[in-house]
């Protein structure tokens, strides 16, 4: 009668353990890669969807009080940001600046002289270009105000 089946080799040998490290260690190299491009297309998204906010927020602010609200792009301690400036009234002028949510996103392009006019609730039409190394994204003002973002290699995202 046998007392037992184990044997006094059972285990794994030094060969299986290593291939499956480098198995693990191609996919955790392959995984990383994946999930940083992901992030910086998400922060860059983010970023596009924040500066869309601040625009309607100006468009409406302009629409309200019957304001012309005209922007430029400028540097801040060596950051891209978007001034935004309102007309004189009454002595007093309104300034806004919005700069990117993340620090890897920059505004890369302002296109045109993009403005709006609250007393009729239109625009100069212009864009915005923000994105990183991975994406762009552009925010367009048309005469319309209506503001709205597409990524920039999109047809019809002009």
């Amino acid at each position: 009668m046998r007392l037992s089946s184990y044997s006094s080799h059972a285990g794994f040998s030094l060969l299986e353990v290593l291939i499956v490290l480098v198995i693990t260690a191609i996919l955790t190299g392959l995984g990383s890669q994946s999930l940083t491009r992901w992030q910086h297309r998400q922060q860059a998204k983010a970023t596009a969807s924040d500066l869309t906010h601040f625009l309607n927020r100006l468009r409406q602010q302009a629409n309200g009080y019957h304001l012309t609200i005209s922007f430029a792009r400028s540097l801040n301690n060596g950051e891209s940001v978007v001034r935004a400036t309102s007309e004189s009234r009454a002595g007093k002028t309104e300034r806004w600046t919005w700069k990117p949510c993340a620090s890897q996103v920059k505004l890369l392009a302002m296109v045109g002289e993009p403005r709006f006019f609250g007393k009729h609730g239109t625009a100069w039409p212009g864009s915005f270009e923000v994105g990183n190394q991975v994406t762009r994204w552009r925010i367009i003002i048309s005469t319309h105000g209506r503001v709205r973002y597409c990524e920039s290699h999109e047809k019809g995202c002009q």
